[in-house]
């Protein structure tokens, strides 16, 4: 028994010598519409390059060629990247009026804009949108900023015919800490907030309401 476990021992060492943390972990190269804002480490980035493609995360992407997409970013659009890179390139997601766009950007397409780490009272206050579903609210309650907010799946009832529709609802105060923020109910819900200029990024615990109900998203002033 003892010779058998100091030669896995021995086996398990040289697959460490031999490929490093590698063969420990795989490296994540997960990024798509619907997860981007589990991410973290969020900043704001401007396009540089006249045209940006967005690159897909399927095996072997994003670095090969066959991994570009049709869709891209064009200069002066500004966006949300997140702490997910390598290989010469960033995650990233541009809002739309088609729920937005998700992929991987080459980093040299883009210029990372510097984040303001303590933003006042005010700049979270007002109606924000991820694309009309969810949809949140910050005002001032108490001195305290607080959240309400609902989101439905599939969609909106009035934006469809269909059977069940699953809401979820937040409502309380904001717990600030800079350019973030988290919420926490009795109903153990729970979001994590990062504010950026002209964004809202939330990731929410998946306990926010009915079967697929999520609050995550990226989130713009609603008109």
């Amino acid at each position: 028994m003892l010779e058998t476990i100091l030669r896995r021992m021995i086996v398990a060492g040289l697959i460490a010598v031999l490929f490093g943390p590698v063969a420990a972990q795989a490296e994540d190269t997960t990024c798509r519409n619907g997860l981007f804002a589990d991410g973290e480490g969020f900043r704001q980035a401007r396009v540089t390059a006249k045209r940006a493609f967005f690159y897909e995360d399927t095996d072997g992407c994003p670095t090969a060629d066959a991994c570009r997409t049709r869709s891209y970013v064009i200069a002066g659009d500004i966006l949300v990247v997140d702490g997910r890179q390598g290989g010469g390139f960033v995650c990233a997601f541009y809002p739309n009026d088609g729920g937005g766009t998700a992929g991987w950007l080459r980093m040299e397409d883009l210029a990372v804009l510097p984040p303001d780490a303590h933003p006042s009272p005010q700049a979270w206050l007002g109606d924000w949108t991820s694309n009309g579903n969810p949809e949140v609210t910050i005002g001032e309650k108490y001195g305290r900023l607080s959240i309400v907010g609902e989101a439905y799946w599939p969609d909106r009832p009035e934006e469809l015919d269909w059977p069940t529709i699953h809401i979820g609802e937040v409502a309380g105060a904001l717990d600030i800490a800079g350019a973030h923020a988290g919420y926490a109910d009795d109903n153990l819900c729970e979001l994590e907030l990062t504010l950026l200029a002209d964004f809202l990024v939330i990731s929410d615990n998946r306990q926010c309401g009915g079967v697929n109900v999520t609050f995550s998203g990226v989130y713009t002033r609603a008109e």
